[in-house]
């Protein structure tokens, strides 16, 4: 009878409980948690330096972006849509690719992009 109520009540109680809680969590998990995973802050840091027209800081900065991302989303990825992970990447691919181009406009249009992306994330 014991067994019952756990399987019945208790259990699937505290699955959803689990399940409501690692969905809420996204705009927590977004944040830094070292110093391997500050991706706001470098992509505030790129756009100075493509306004400074510092390309080789820059892109090092979009590299450092990217992998960022990539401890980032390992965290996110049950808590967050899968086309806003997937447009965030499409985004940090852009930025790395203009900055390959050295094409400060087009850096500027995805960071500020990035910026509305990175803010929606979680919510």
């Amino acid at each position: 009878m014991k067994t019952r109520f756990w399987l019945l009540y208790v259990l699937p109680i505290f699955l959803l409980v689990l399940f409501v809680a690692i969905m809420a969590t996204g705009s927590f998990l977004k944040k830094p948690f070292g110093t391997q995973d500050r991706l706001l802050e470098s992509v505030q840091t790129l756009e100075k330096q493509v306004e400074k027209k510092q390309w080789t800081e820059a892109k090092s900065q979009a590299e450092y972006a990217m992998q960022a991302w990539d401890r980032i989303v390992n965290r996110i990825q049950f808590s967050v849509e899968r086309e806003t992970i997937y447009d965030i990447l499409g985004t940090l691919a852009r930025i790395r690719g203009g900055v390959a181009a050295k094409d400060d406009q087009a850096i500027m249009e995805e960071i500020y992009y990035f910026y509305v992306l990175w803010d929606n994330l979680g919510d």
